[in-house]
């Protein structure tokens, strides 16, 4: 009898230690999933991606700077979009602070995707706003899509082949993208919760870089301009341009030639790039923009905080 016992002891530990194996290897397998695929239209460093809103296609700005997703007026009457009486949203971007009121469309959906922000109810709200441009290429700029939809995935751009591809990535680490060419891993900060803040090397000083796929151009901000010593005498001589971007003001940006721009391991020779003393959220040294993404092939990692350069 005792020889019994001890047998169904050693029986029921075994389970339970093949049990433990294998839920311990499931939590640790990496899961990498395709979603969707989606063309993007990429313009004078815009670019845009088809969202179906209540079931009606709009083009809406690809922006990993903006931690809010927004609709224009024009679009929130052409897509008949009912105003939230009660919320509205407060958001800064380098034309200064403005507050709008939040439209609620029924659906969202990306390549077929129904997209929910990253929030604790997980709904589909945006703020209603002008943007700076209201077409390009002939088609109108209905809003811009943030990270409070994006960063509930995986976001691989490639605008060699102007196309966006949504990946669910669940309990992965080191090298797990299913690219067949290599590329170089570029770990992020994340100061926001969800901006994606990489380390940069402008003219041997290190910096903080929000990559943000809104932007048209890269700009060295206020505090960039402070880390380099670039006085506004020092780029008086450069041509300049009124900025463009949410909010009221537009304010003046130079155009200054580097000596060397450095993302990772790669190295950008004799760039040039928008100096503005302006302030963004989260505060970071300069914006990485549509111009630094042009030619690449970008893993954008929510799920890992890394940015992966396909070499």
């Amino acid at each position: 009898m005792h020889s019994r016992t001890n047998s169904r002891v050693r029986t029921i530990a075994f389970l339970a230690g093949c049990i433990a194996l294998f839920a311990a290897h499931a939590a640790g397998a990496c899961d990498v999933r395709q979603r969707a695929e989606v063309p993007v239209q990429a313009s004078r460093g815009v670019l845009l991606i088809p969202v179906a809103v209540n079931g009606t296609v709009a083009h809406f700005i690809l922006d990993t700077g903006a931690e809010r997703s927004m609709v224009t007026p024009e679009a929130v009457q052409r897509l008949g979009l009912a105003l939230d009486e009660w919320v509205g949203t407060r958001m800064q971007g380098i034309g200064g602070v403005v507050e709008h009121r939040n439209a609620n469309p029924r659906s969202l959906t990306l390549g077929g995707i129904a997209l929910q922000r990253r929030t604790i109810t997980h709904d589909t709200s945006l703020t209603v706003g002008a943007l700076p441009r209201t077409s390009i290429a002939g088609l109108p700029i209905d809003g811009l899509l943030g990270r409070d939809f994006l960063s509930m995935f995986d976001l691989a751009l490639d605008l060699r082949a102007d196309t966006l591809t949504l990946y669910d990535v669940q309990a992965c680490s080191g090298r797990f993208l299913p690219w067949k060419q290599d590329y170089t891993a570029v770990p992020a900060q994340r100061p926001a919760d969800t901006a994606m803040v990489l380390p940069a090397v402008l003219d041997g000083r290190p910096l903080r870089a929000l990559l943000d796929t809104g932007a048209s151009a890269s700009v060295l901000t206020a505090r960039g301009m402070a880390m380099l010593g670039l006085t506004a005498q020092r780029i008086a001589g450069d041509a300049s341009q009124a900025g463009g971007g949410i909010g009221p003001q537009r304010p003046n940006m130079r155009r200054h030639r580097f000596a060397t721009l450095r993302i990772g391991t790669q190295t950008i020779r004799d760039p040039e790039l928008w100096v503005a003393p302006i302030r963004v959220v989260p505060i970071v040294d300069m914006l990485l923009g549509e111009d630094w993404l042009a030619g690449r092939k970008v893993w954008i990692s929510f799920a890992t905080s890394q940015v992966f350069v396909a070499e």
